[in-house]
């Protein structure tokens, strides 16, 4: 068929090959567009043995054809569908977060092993809590005690630290990974245990909230804070 217009005119035929109407791009013919029909039909039924039991996601954030929701999550209730992407994506979050972790653990033991006293661990339904005792007391401002709370999860560490104030009082303060913050202070007349008793209930409130995982931050974001001279 022919036309009137400027643009190239395209053109079906019963010949082999290709055919031009003068203009130099060439024409699609019957034979070839009757292989091109095939080779989609053939593409087609592979597809449909070999992805059956697959979905296809479609629209602008469909990822093409996705495995049974079993493949992916052993539980998954058969009607579930669920993207192999995202899927992926969570998994090397997870898989990030789990490296960061154990980075974590691996300068709180450098730590340990590197304190000049002896130290105890209480364990927890949330996580555990290192206590390390460095004197009963001091002049102003000397650290009496350390008390570490490490989630089991992924989540960051949390310390509380007793520090010797003036008149024999003791002040409580919370260290992070990012940054420092007063808790409070017990009076000489409570008593070494009171203060003890502060910290401890300090600890197991954070390790019932504790601060959510941050693979960006360095492992030893909470020990380095807490080297004492």
């Amino acid at each position: 068929m022919h036309s009137g217009g400027k643009g190239p005119v395209y053109e079906i035929s019963g010949e082999t090959g290709f055919r031009t109407t003068g203009d130099r791009r060439p024409m699609l013919t019957l034979s070839i567009l009757a292989k091109m029909s095939s080779a989609a039909i053939a593409a087609g039924i592979t597809a449909c043995l070999t992805y059956g039991q697959y979905n296809v996601a479609s629209g602008p954030n469909g990822s093409g054809l996705m495995p049974p929701a079993s493949v992916l999550h052993s539980n998954a209730r058969p009607e579930a569908v669920l993207d192999p992407l995202a899927e992926m994506a969570d998994a090397f979050a997870t898989l990030k977060q789990e490296r960061a972790k154990a980075d974590r653990n691996r300068a709180m033991v450098d730590w340990l092993t590197s304190l000049q006293t002896r130290f105890t661990v209480q364990r927890l339904e949330t996580g555990l809590v290192y206590k390390v005792r460095y004197a009963p007391a001091g002049n102003a401002g000397a650290v009496l005690e350390d008390l570490v709370a490490v989630p089991y999860g992924t989540e960051l560490p949390f310390a509380v630290s007793l520090h010797a104030a003036e008149d024999g009082a003791v002040r409580i303060e919370g260290l992070s990974c990012r940054g420092q913050e007063n808790l409070g202070r017990v009076d000489a007349a409570a008593g070494d245990e009171a203060a003890q008793a502060a910290a401890m209930a300090e600890a197991e409130a954070y390790l019932r909230t504790p601060d959510p995982a941050d693979p960006g931050l360095p492992a030893d974001c909470l020990t380095v804070r807490l080297k004492r001279s």
